[in-house]
């Protein structure tokens, strides 16, 4: 029995310590730019959008072979890129509803998200680089200024004059974080990842403007990232 009993210990020692060497529980900081994708931030006739720095910071907890638990906060700034003038009608149409034709402003955000792991390391022997994708839950705030044209006046059909009211806003709301990333595996304490994410947001007020002028109703935010890994509890 004695016997049975220091296997056992043993086997369960080497089965730890594998895991704790090969463990993805890790902390991160990400870097890179993203775009909003609002009713006033994108011209999609000609394909224009305005790319802003994003940061995020992240901690992730390994909850077997191909799923991770990922918690992630950060914030990205945003701007409408003033693609729409205030001679152009739909500025006008949009002012008559008190829409903004402009912002730009920040949002902070915290999510949390399953991360599922295409090709996780399966033997000692790990991937060159490991795919995987998540979907989570997140909640958003966000301040920004705005503006928004009103008594606008056309002679012609040329714009000769109009108000300008420029005014201060906030967002709460909830939102959905779709991931898609590839990691690096060097098997030490360090790694690289590239990720692209897509918040769908709950609400279409994100840039002042919910009269619709895009594919879908909600606002997003996408942003691709470099992440630098700091694995947790390997040696």
């Amino acid at each position: 029995m004695r016997k049975i009993t220091i296997v056992f210990l043993i086997y369960l020692g080497t089965v730890c310590a594998a895991f704790s060497q090969s463990s993805r529980d890790f902390i991160g900081v990400g870097f890179g730019t993203g775009m909003t994708y609002g009713d006033n931030s994108v011209n999609p006739r000609q394909f224009q959008f305005k790319l802003q720095p994003s940061v995020t910071v992240q901690y992730a907890k390994q909850l077997d072979d191909y799923w991770d638990l990922r918690f992630h906060a950060g914030t990205q700034f945003l701007n409408s890129g003033e693609y729409y003038h205030i001679s152009m009608p739909i500025v006008t149409e949009w002012g008559e509803s008190g829409q903004a034709y402009f912002f730009r402003g920040n949002a902070y955000f915290l999510d949390v998200m399953p991360v599922y792991f295409i090709n996780p390391n399966l033997s000692s022997v790990g991937e060159t680089v490991n795919f995987y994708v998540g979907a989570g839950l997140g909640a958003l705030y966000s301040d920004r200024s705005q503006r928004v044209l009103t008594e606008s006046q056309f002679v012609n059909r040329v714009f000769v004059s109009g108000n300008v009211i420029r005014t201060k806003e906030t967002l709460v709301t909830g939102y959905i974080p779709i991931k898609l990333g590839i990691t690096t595996n060097f098997e030490y304490n360090w790694d690289l990842a590239v990720e692209f994410t897509m918040m769908t947001l709950f609400s279409s007020s994100l840039d002042g403007n919910n009269i619709k002028n895009k594919l879908f109703q909600p606002d997003a935010i996408f942003n691709g990232q470099i992440v630098l890994k700091r694995y947790l509890g390997r040696y």
